[in-house]
């Protein structure tokens, strides 16, 4: 279906507040520091350097087909996942596991010190505050409380052995055989289907001795995977080849048999040239992107429709959120997984830049990528404007980001049972009758129509003058009948389609 790009007249540019999205009813819109990381809130949501963070997907895997091997999903991972202590040369995380779970984190990457027949987690030389016992009872109440996930984790031996009488594997398998572990570690030698491991830990082998799970390649390659971890970034001017090697992986990953787990670290650092890992995720000021950034973008331009498993420091709501949209292609479109989509939508919109048009053109670009197959309706307005529709299906609507605010739907169909003139006339009717702002006039004709046609469903935009595609965009796919007219300061769209 074509698309027509309507630009109804000018709007003001001032503030005005977006209204609450109500669902199944109506919707309404209205420099580099060499000490201290960047601040939290980055621009575009790839970075984080917090305790907290502003998305929340705990059961996101739960309308993932169980059918589908764990090769072929698109998982955000976090490097070196329980490096909290040490200082910026050795902190590659700030959210607590539980906290990066709950966000949809899927992949752990867990450094363990074999001392004292048990094991510390390390990140290197420096003790993390924390025990494998941590690790385990941590991630386990996770997947009690959300049976339908599974969490992959990479074990792997770190810094030297002490006053141990066994070898790493031998007590790997002493946790492995305790009662409140083993019901929930998956250590069969493949990568499994989603339903046989949902609820349990698929443990990650990266350590030698034994067989306790999917052997993790010493060598970056096999059968079952493909990795790319080029992890020394020795100067701050080496962060744009760093993002290349993760570029090339998402890219290799795109084309790759969906049998082969592919795994990008953006993680890197060099001690020597004092690049940090949250200078390589965040980049240096004005003058570097950091790899978090740049995946980002690569990952809403619409780039892959699979990206692989993406282990990262620091990761951004914006960018956990939009590898986790690219495994809504997997899901037929009658799945309609609202919460995570609606988290997902609100994150990724702090990505968009531009005047209104060129948002819409980037909302539309990402959600034909992620979502394929499914009527959309978009919409990129700059403030003093407000909207009222009524949706069943997918829908979400952004803050306000640099004065515009951002939406999106789903509908069935953008046909239309009622005539040109019979719109015109019901619109041209209740405009004089409407009063205050475009929020109160919005909801008065949409109240209107769906009285006088109430086996259609509406979609009215109010927006007050001036306007133009810089400041208003918005798709009616040509449909007819659309009806558009301007009265005093105010300007009215209005057109039918079958919700979802």
């Amino acid at each position: 279906m074509h698309e027509t790009l309507k630009a109804p007249r000018k709007l003001a540019v001032d503030g005005s507040h977006s209204l609450p999205l109500v669902r199944g009813g109506v919707l309404l819109l209205a420099a580099w520091f060499l000490l201290c990381p960047p601040e939290a809130e980055a621009r575009g949501r790839y970075y984080n350097h917090s305790s907290t963070i502003e998305t929340s997907h705990p059961d996101w895997m739960s309308w993932v087909p169980g059918q589908t091997n764990l090769a072929a999903l698109s998982l955000p991972g976090t490097h070196d996942t329980m490096s909290f202590h040490g200082g910026v040369l050795v902190q590659t995380q700030s959210m607590p596991l539980r906290t990066q779970l709950e966000a949809g984190i899927r992949v752990l990457d867990i450094r363990c010190r074999h001392i004292d027949d048990r094991f510390t987690i390390h990140h290197g030389e420096v003790y993390q505050q924390a025990n494998f016992d941590d690790v385990l009872q941590a991630t386990i109440q996770f997947l009690r409380e959300h049976p339908t996930e599974t969490v992959l984790m990479k074990v792997q031996q770190e810094h030297e052995a002490e006053n141990t009488t066994r070898s790493f594997a031998e007590t790997f398998a002493w946790y492995r055989s305790q009662s409140a572990y083993s019901p929930y570690l998956w250590t069969g030698t493949y990568l499994p289907s989603l339903d046989q491991v949902r609820g349990r830990i698929v443990i990650l082998q990266a350590f030698s001795g034994g067989s306790y799970g999917v052997r993790w390649p010493s060598d970056g390659s096999s059968a079952s995977f493909d990795i790319q971890d080029e992890w020394e970034v020795t100067w701050v001017w080496n962060i744009p080849a760093k993002w290349e090697q993760a570029r090339a992986q998402f890219m290799e990953t795109n084309s790759g048999s969906a049998s082969v787990m592919y795994v990008n670290f953006l993680s890197g650092s060099s001690h020597t040239g004092g690049v940090y890992p949250y200078t390589v995720a965040s980049g240096e000021g004005s003058v570097y992107r950091g790899t978090n950034d740049q995946a980002l973008e690569y990952l809403v331009a619409g780039n892959v429709q699979r990206t692989g498993v993406v282990m990262m420091d620091f990761p951004g709501a914006g960018l956990i959120d939009a590898i986790i949209a690219h495994n809504f292609r997997l899901v037929p479109v009658t799945v309609q997984p609202r919460s995570d989509f609606d988290f997902i939508f609100k994150s990724v919109a702090w990505s968009f830049s531009g005047d209104a048009q060129e948002r819409w053109n980037q909302e539309k670009t990402f959600l034909s990528n992620v979502l394929p197959g499914r009527t959309w309706q978009w919409m990129a307005l700059k403030s003093q404007a407000s909207f009222v529709q009524y949706s069943e299906g997918l829908s979400s609507e952004s803050s306000e980001i640099d004065g515009y605010t951002h939406a999106a739907l789903t509908v069935r169909s953008l046909s239309t049972a009622v005539s040109q003139s019979s719109l015109q006339a019901a619109v041209i009717s209740r405009l004089p009758l409407l009063t205050g702002e475009a929020q109160s006039r919005a909801i008065g004709l949409y109240g209107h129509l769906a009285t006088s046609f109430p086996f259609q469903s509406w979609m009215v935009v109010v927006k007050k003058a001036p306007g133009g595609l810089e400041n208003w965009a918005y798709a009616t796919y040509g449909i007819n009948p659309v009806y558009k007219v301007q009265l005093g300061d105010y300007l009215y769209a209005v057109w039918g389609y079958d919700a979802q």
